[in-house]
């Protein structure tokens, strides 16, 4: 056998016995820590040489001297740790021909020793860094990947390929890894340097296995020392055709490697040596300082979480559950979009008269001098004008104001939820005390308009003139049916045409069949007619509705007892647990999730009242 022969063979060897300074003993065995174990769980994965085989009985681990009970030693294969490795491999310029064709064949041979569950990546390097196939467990995707590699460039970087090459391990969150990196030539513009490279493969428990091929621009010195500080081992080609052996022998290295496992019991803090003996094959030292509470890494709550729960996000719920309480009002009390002339009108061709041109709301701005209809301000002077209640806009918005003030500085030293409800609820309740007052107004308007109307119609029959029978009418009813009807017959003497004039009484007391007295006006002005038939008709047709809307109302009493019976239980029976168990009460009101759960629970009960009360409510 040639001298040349021995030397490859015992370069070969060498990988085989290679050892780290710190963690390695000169007879050949070697351990390297496992990264992403919890303290006091310790791992370290052991090299066989010659790929033999290691069982529980033949190794001992020692803690600071003393002797760990309970090692686990398995393959590193089926140890169930995610590892993996990295090839990278030099596409320089004068890597073309045979030694770039050569270095992939190796590639592919190592590719063929890959260990179950084992993640393999390719990386190339020349003048830039190309990651040819990121760490993976396909196997297709890696025979792509090498079937297809870069072409040759000009460049040497290869500290930056290594440093490519660990941040791909560290996104594949490996705990045990390696680079195997092929280079013919020194280092030619790389960014990073040795020691940075060195640094970071120690951080992360990598260790890099350099093969050089040898060349005019060789630098084995620079191979030579990523490996010996890393943990690895340095072999050299001296021919192309080396490579496949070379590759091979290092799969079958990593492919005989085993993970150490077992329970610390050491002090946090205290600093640690570790002495692993494998009986008859010799053994490896190295050293940690125990991690402490204080050195891992603060945890830090995502946004979602810091609003989740935090007081603002208890103000912002309770926002969006009023604005869709809001909301749901709006859907549930709006009336209907077209009233009895609008709809009639739609009918008829050509018999719109000049006045009522144009869309509703336009005619009535016209028309009335859009009174009642520029916002929520007028609508309130015109709700407690029609309620009779002696009070302005002002007052009334002072007052919910100031209370609503007072319950907030009251609830606000109990909870945000509190606050809420208390700035929320005085103007609630001012509104429905108004809206309740002036429905009371408009039903006591609506059951005296029938007899209203049958004066009119006698005073017609009698020969008045519509003003002279509306002036009749007046004097002969009584409150507030008087004062609404006096409007009317203030607004003919102004020269308004009656049926505007009636439509304005019918839009503040919200009384459609005043809508067809407007009507039967408009039609005796345009055309003339006897209008105290048709007036008895009208009169007629609104008795008969009025035994309807009574029937009806009776037919639903039991519903709207239901709802008052529902809506009230769930807060009667609060209050029987707060003085039953005030205790458990206490702690469900003072915390930020039951004050939220009790938001969403009035306001279920609210949206489900008012439910009930649209499905009982049926318009006639």
């Amino acid at each position: 056998m040639s001298r040349r022969r021995l030397a490859w063979i015992a370069a070969v060897g060498a990988i085989v016995a290679s050892c780290v300074p710190a963690g390695a003993a000169a007879d050949g065995l070697a351990a390297v820590p496992v990264t992403r174990l919890p303290f006091p769980e310790r791992g370290y994965v052991v090299a066989m040489p010659g790929g033999g085989g290691l069982d529980g009985s033949e190794i001992e681990v020692r803690e600071n001297g003393r002797l760990v009970e309970d090692v686990h030693v398995s393959p590193l294969a089926g140890s169930g740790l995610r590892f993996g490795v990295v090839l990278a491999i030099d596409a320089s310029e004068s890597m073309a021909g045979a030694p770039y064709d050569a270095a992939l064949e190796a590639a592919g041979v190592f590719l063929g020793q890959r260990r179950p569950g084992e993640q393999l990546g390719f990386v190339a390097f020349n003048g830039e860094v190309t990651v040819v196939q990121a760490p993976t467990q396909d196997d297709a995707a890696l025979g792509r990947a090498l079937a297809a590699p870069p072409g040759l460039a000009y460049g040497t970087r290869i500290y930056d390929a290594l440093a490519r090459s660990l941040k791909l391990l560290k996104s594949a969150r490996t705990s045990a890894a390696s680079i195997v990196l092929l280079s013919d030539g020194a280092d030619l513009g790389s960014v990073r340097d040795l020691d940075h490279v060195v640094a970071e493969a120690r951080r992360q428990s990598v260790r890099i296995f350099t093969v050089g091929l040898r060349s005019k621009a060789f630098d084995a010195a620079a191979l030579r020392e990523l490996a010996t500080r890393t943990g690895g081992a340095y072999v050299e080609a001296t021919s192309p055709e080396e490579l496949e052996t070379i590759y091979a022998e290092l799969g079958s290295r990593l492919a005989s490697e085993y993970l150490v496992r077992y329970r610390s019991d050491a002090r946090p803090e205290s600093s640690v040596d570790v002495e692993i003996a494998v009986e008859g094959i010799g053994d490896a030292s190295l050293d940690y300082v125990a991690p402490t509470p204080s050195r891992v890494a603060a945890y830090h709550q995502s946004f979602v979480s810091r609003f989740v729960l935090s007081p603002g996000s208890i103000a912002v719920v309770g926002l969006l559950v009023a604005a869709l309480i809001a909301w749901a009002l709006i859907v549930l009390v709006r009336g209907p979009k077209k009233d009895v002339v609008e709809r009639i009108t739609e009918f008829s061709d050509g018999m719109r008269p000049v006045v009522a041109e144009g869309d509703s709301v336009a005619m009535r701005k016209a028309l009335a001098g859009a009174q009642y209809t520029r916002g929520w301000w007028a609508r309130l002077e015109r709700d407690l004008e029609v309620a009779r209640l002696e009070v302005t806009p002002v007052q009334v918005a002072a007052l919910t104001g100031g209370a609503a003030l007072v319950l907030v500085a009251l609830l606000a030293t109990q909870s945000l939820v509190f606050a809420l409800v208390g700035f929320v609820a005085p103007p609630l309740v001012a509104r429905s005390f108004v809206r309740m007052k002036v429905n009371a107004v408009r039903n006591e308007f609506a059951d005296q308009l029938p007899a209203a109307l049958q004066v009119l119609a006698s005073a017609l029959r009698a020969g008045h003139s519509f003003s002279g029978a509306l002036g009749v009418v007046v004097d002969n009813t009584r409150e507030p049916a008087r004062s609404e009807l006096r409007r009317i017959a203030h607004d003919d003497q102004l020269g308004v045409a009656p049926e505007v004039a009636i439509r304005r009484v019918a839009e503040r007391m919200a009384n459609t069949d005043l809508e067809q007295v407007a009507l039967l006006a408009e039609l005796q002005r345009t055309s003339g007619g006897n209008s105290a038939e048709v007036l008895d008709t009208v009169v007629q047709t609104i008795r008969e509705r009025g035994e309807l809307r009574r029937l009806i109302r009776t037919l639903t009493a039991q519903g709207r007892m239901a709802r008052w019976i529902l809506t009230a239980l769930p807060v009667v029976l609060g209050l029987f647990l707060w003085f039953m168990q005030p205790e458990i009460m206490n702690s469900f009101f003072g915390s930020a999730g039951g004050q939220v759960a009790l938001l969403v629970a009035v306001s279920m009960i609210a949206v489900g009242s008012l439910i009930i009360q649209r499905i009982i409510e049926i318009d006639v």
